[in-house]
């Protein structure tokens, strides 16, 4: 799926985590959303999508984009918009998409 050339739109929940990450992450993320705009197929990006496992709050057709090995973001593609909606750490992504990795 192509996500070149849609709208992005970053919602108040994912403003608001943003805000909580330590400053080097928050400016890391923000490097990366810069990436995707750029090219959101770039590999340091690892851009993937989701899967339902029925355990996960990740709103279905998500996909994920790497902010560093520590750090996820998850966006979805809404008509010709992608909608970010959550970042965080590793380990809170693990629980919030139901993953056992």
């Amino acid at each position: 799926m192509s996500t070149a050339g849609r709208n992005n739109v970053r919602t108040k929940s994912y403003r608001d985590l943003l805000s909580k990450l330590p400053a080097n992450i928050a400016a890391l993320a923000e490097e990366a959303f810069a990436f995707f705009l750029a090219d959101p197929n770039h590999p340091v990006l690892a851009n993937h999508p989701l899967y339902d496992t029925r355990r996960g709050q990740h709103r279905e057709g998500s996909r994920s984009v790497s902010i560093t090995r520590r750090y996820r973001a998850i966006y979805v593609v809404d008509g010709d918009t992608n909608v970010w909606y959550w970042i965080g750490t590793h380990e809170a992504y693990n629980s919030f998409t139901g993953s056992s990795k």
